[in-house]
Formats: structure tokens, sequence, C-alpha cells
């Protein structure tokens, strides 16, 4: 992680730890390399499969794009 991308995530944890009694952040380096911080073991553990178990479910509808997303408006019309 360069020491931007590793700077980036630290304030973005320090955020998220003022704000929220628990978290679980996520992300990827430009080399493919995971970074994720928690509240505690715990804590991150039961968030990230609960974010799992969300993201398998059938029903989730992501926009990927605004190229996307226009041309799924233009579908239901």
């Amino acid at each position: 992680m360069t020491d931007h991308e590793e700077e980036a995530f630290e304030k973005a944890s320090s955020i998220m730890s003022e704000h929220f009694g628990n978290f679980a952040i996520i992300c990827m380096d430009s080399d493919d390399a995971l970074k994720y911080d928690y509240t505690n073991y715990i804590i991150g553990k039961a968030l990230i499969r609960e974010t799992l178990s969300e993201m398998n479910k059938d029903d989730l509808d992501i926009i990927w794009d605004v190229e996307e997303s226009n041309v799924e408006e233009e579908d239901e019309e």
C-alpha cells in the first residue's frame, strides 16, 4: 500500500470510529492486497459475514455505472 493509500485508509478508519460504535471497512490497494479494519475481531467477523450473506441474495441490484443505469431505465419504458 502506498503512503497515500495508507493515509487515506487510516483517515477513513478514524472517521468511522468517531461516528459508529461498530464498524468494518475493507479495501484493496493498487497491488490487489486487502486492507481491513474493524472495531474488534468479533464485530468485524459478524459484520463481514452478514455483508456476504446480503450480497449473496438474489434480490441485490447493483448499478455499476451510469451507462448501465440509463440502459435499464430505457428498457423499462
